[in-house]
């Protein structure tokens, strides 16, 4: 069986969720996985808790900039929640190094779904038909993505999330735990949609929309 062998960059706690999602793929009985994926370790600029990255058998190899030691082969996944973030570190690799997609094995994903280079899909989203997903898209735990719509690069859906059919999320935007959008919404890049907002109407490029309805604040 082929190996992808991959960092996380981010050793909190989205990074640990990386690592189970990469270990459920591993899990899968046979002849599933068509590739294992190995996670030699996770890189990250701060001070991890090791006492919590210990249970999982896999070390702090150092800071982001560590990477660039590492041999050719290895990809990145990056696992931290802040699409500006992302942003900026895949800016500094992309074009170098490869970022497979992750998705945990209980996903649904239909027919027609693009999922750009290092997207995250965790356990029990659904993803209906003809998506289009940017580079290190984050979709977090049951949320769900509706027909047709279209969630540009460095897009974080936070868990419990709807996102109704014809939606579109353009760069960086931050979604919420459980908001709703309703179909054909637009939200401008870098906007933020807080907690259990209900997103009726389009929302403009580097806000913040919070409430039921959504309002701008």
């Amino acid at each position: 069986m082929p190996t992808e062998r991959v960092v996380i960059i981010g050793a909190g706690g989205f990074g640990r969720e990386v690592l189970d999602v990469i270990e459920a793929i591993n899990a899968q009985p046979s002849p599933a996985p068509a590739v294992e994926i190995e996670a030699l370790g996770f890189l990250d600029d701060g001070a991890p808790d090791l006492a919590t990255l210990a249970p999982y058998g896999v070390p702090h190899l150092g800071p982001v900039e560590a990477l660039n030691g590492l041999p050719d082969d290895v990809g990145y996944i990056i696992g931290i929640g802040s699409p500006s973030v992302r942003r900026q570190i895949d800016e500094q690799f992309r074009g170098q190094r490869m970022s497979p997609v992750v998705i945990h094995p209980s996903a649904t994903i239909g027919r027609g779904v693009t999922l750009g280079p290092g997207s995250v899909v965790c356990a029990g989203v659904r993803m209906t038909n003809n998506i289009v997903c940017g580079r290190h898209t984050h979709l977090n735990i049951n949320a769900t993505v509706g027909h047709d719509a279209r969630l540009a690069n460095y897009v974080t859906v936070s868990p419990l999330v709807a996102i109704s059919g014809y939606v579109a999320l353009e760069d960086e935007v931050m979604v919420g735990t459980g908001v709703t959008i309703n179909p054909g919404v637009r939200v401008g890049r870098e906007s933020v949609l807080g907690s259990g907002a209900a997103v009726l109407k389009d929302v403009p490029p580097r806000v913040t929309a919070v409430g039921v309805p959504a309002k701008v604040r």
